[in-house]
């Protein structure tokens, strides 16, 4: 299955990219996305989203889905 990822704010600079297609063997949760992309290794919080709705970390994702990730977003 595949999904795209989207990275956003202060993340996808980090990351050095702003969003990426991934191809899945099975369905996971987006925790288990989160571990994969090795994205705990930054030091401030990150939150997610599923197919423009944010989301609980133990939602499963499934093919065609679009999963971002973001960290906390303030304005002023």
């Amino acid at each position: 299955m595949k999904i795209k990822v989207i990275y956003l704010a202060r993340l996808a600079e980090d990351l050095g990219k702003k969003e990426e297609y991934i191809e899945l063997e099975s369905s996971l949760s987006i925790q288990d996305l989160f571990v994969q992309l090795n994205l705990k290794k930054f030091q401030y919080k990150i939150y997610s989203a599923k197919n423009y709705e944010h989301s609980d970390f133990n939602e499963n994702i499934y093919d065609g889905d679009e999963i971002a990730f973001f960290p906390t977003i303030t304005g002023g």
